[in-house]
């Protein structure tokens, strides 16, 4: 699971690395739209047909990459939730057979000491059935199994956070 774990988050680095790349190139675009924007607004007495048509596609090309940024943030999140999901079942799994386990080991330890002719925490007694008034102590004394308990913590990654975009 450890290996899953471990892949999951490179490859969430992995997308990350490629959402600022584009963030990037949208940055540039949005830059050299607004240059383009100023351009035709101060170009009084000539044909700007040339440079709207570039705007046009420089607009075009950043809602394209805002797309795209979008659809990457979106599955490297459906990626590390699933991965957070199935690691924390995999951990409630593991709690669950040790908890199995020991309550396994006690029972057996239980057993052991029945057909050894003691019950629980009863003194050991010489052949004549004496203890000489001394307890024996035996490890039995109280074992108690502790249950693993799992405190619940918020889920960074599922916290809704809004999305700045300005157009």
């Amino acid at each position: 699971m450890i290996t899953n774990t471990m892949s999951a988050l490179m490859s969430a680095g992995t997308t990350l690395k490629q959402a600022q790349v584009q963030q990037h190139a949208l940055k540039k675009d949005e830059g050299h739209a607004g240059i383009l924007k100023a351009e035709i607004e101060h170009s009084v007495k000539t044909d700007t047909s040339a440079k709207q048509a570039e705007l046009k596609e420089t607009e075009e090309h950043a809602a394209d990459l805002r797309s795209k940024q979008t659809d990457t943030l979106e599955s490297a999140t459906t990626e590390l939730r699933d991965n957070i999901d199935r690691s924390r079942e995999t951990d409630r799994e593991d709690a669950k057979k040790e908890t199995k386990a020991a309550e396994k080991k006690k029972s057996e330890k239980t057993e052991k000491e029945n057909k050894n002719g003691k019950l629980g925490n009863a003194p050991e007694t010489d052949e004549n059935g004496e203890n000489d008034g001394v307890k024996a102590v035996t490890g039995t004394e109280k074992s108690e199994v502790v249950e693993p308990t799992t405190v619940e913590t918020p889920d960074p990654i599922r916290v809704h956070k809004p999305i700045d975009i300005t157009v």
